[in-house]
């Protein structure tokens, strides 16, 4: 488990040990991301541009100090936080801390640069929006979350064009403070490094009171809708529903019910739909966490002629897991996969940071992934059946098909 440390100004850094090697990688979580955002795109640029620039660094400077040191900076934006990794050997870690403060709390949000993300941006928004598998994920969430959430706008060429500087300072200084900050540590960690950034990082910053992060609860649909884009030769297909929070009881038994439906190569759907009947390449069925709320969702590409065909099967296989125990052989084959699976995650210290933020960012104990392993090891076929008749019922559930 993490060691947790508490830095004066109360932010927590969460601390997993490991590895011969001088490496270091640092997260730094901001609560918020895009569920709390004010307009469409405004937490994805703001966390972009802070390496576009500050008042100590340009952006020139900025990628040659990466270079120079051997370091490297990923920004993401996610439904429930922003977030920062960098990764740096140790022995760097005094002058790639005082890039990240820079970086994060004196951003300039310089106009020139804006302009070039945005248009970069914006040209991987109309490639995306000719990709079926993109479309059919922006029209399932619009169906899980509603039309009016912030997790359920389809982003249009006009959302980029609104994006402004200001925009961005607001949404930093409401969100990126000592009060709505973590930390994770992985990697080859001493007392120096926690040191380091306490003194970086210690002290009272940023907006003195804590934004407001309620999400709106989801606003769920169900049924089947078709979006049409012309001269594509596959369709995207997504089909599932909103289902319990990551604290409800069913969670992991559901969670693992997921793997044996579509979750391994040889999984009910892929022998099925793949194997047998050569419908499509792959298909998948898996959770998608947004905070602690879960959305069920199967995911699939076919040709056009396949897609009728393919869900009919869908629906064949969801009622199987209503209907008939899984057999013992198949319940132990999973159990022993799932198991590997979890092994394969723990086995880096690196890959087992990713599995805690993980935890974290769900709301879920660190706890969590040994409740997980004990279900997989206990879970018994009518515990199975009970859920699948209650959460994978089709006429709860959306179905987004969009091609020609």
């Amino acid at each position: 488990m993490p060691h947790k440390a508490v830095l004066s100004n109360g932010v927590p850094v969460y601390i997993i040990k490991g590895g011969a090697q001088d490496v270091l990688r640092i997260d730094l979580l901001v609560r918020g991301g895009y569920s709390i955002q004010e307009c469409p795109l405004q937490a994805l640029f703001t966390n972009r541009m802070l390496r576009e620039g500050t008042s100590d660094y340009k952006a020139e400077e900025i990628s040659r100090l990466l270079d120079y040191y051997g370091a490297w900076i990923e920004m993401y934006s996610l439904q429930e936080c922003n977030r920062i990794t960098l990764y740096t050997l140790g022995r760097y870690l005094e002058p790639m801390l005082d890039l990240l403060e820079s970086m994060v709390k004196r951003p300039l949000f310089p106009s020139h640069n804006l302009e070039t993300i945005r248009a970069n941006n914006k040209a991987f928004y109309h490639i995306n929006s000719r990709k079926v598998d993109v479309v059919a994920q922006r029209h399932f969430e619009k169906a899980i979350w509603g039309e009016n959430h912030p997790l359920g706008h389809i982003v249009c060429a006009q959302d980029y064009d609104a994006i402004t500087e200001e925009l961005l300072r607001k949404y930093h200084s409401l969100h990126y403070g000592s009060q709505s900050m973590a930390f994770f540590i992985s990697g080859s960690v001493d007392d120096k490094c926690v040191a380091a950034i306490e003194k970086r990082f210690g002290e009272a910053w940023g907006c003195n009171e804590c934004a407001d992060m309620t999400v709106a609860p989801p606003v769920s649909t169900s049924g089947a809708s078709k979006v049409t884009i012309d001269g594509v030769l596959q369709s995207g297909i997504r089909v599932g529903r909103m289902v319990m929070d990551t604290s409800h009881p069913d969670f992991h038994r559901f969670r693992f019910l997921t793997v044996i439906l579509g979750g391994y190569f040889g999984s009910r759907l892929m022998s099925n739909i793949r194997e047998r009947n050569g419908y499509t390449y792959h298909i998948e069925a898996e959770i998608d966490a947004y905070g602690s709320r879960n959305a069920f969702m199967i995911s699939t590409e076919a040709d056009n002629e396949y897609v009728k065909p393919l869900l009919i099967e869908v629906e064949k296989e969801l009622k199987r897991l209503r209907d008939e125990d899984i057999p013992k052989e198949e319940l132990e084959l999973v159990r022993d996969y799932t198991l590997g699976e979890l092994s394969r995650e723990y086995e880096g210290v690196l890959p087992k940071a990713e599995v805690f933020i993980s935890l974290w960012l769900s709301g879920q104990p660190f706890e969590a992934v040994n409740e997980y392993l004990d279900t997989v090891c206990s879970v018994s076929q009518g515990e199975l059946r009970s859920l699948a008749q209650e959460y994978l019922r089709p006429e709860d559930m959306s179905q987004i098909v969009v091609g020609a």
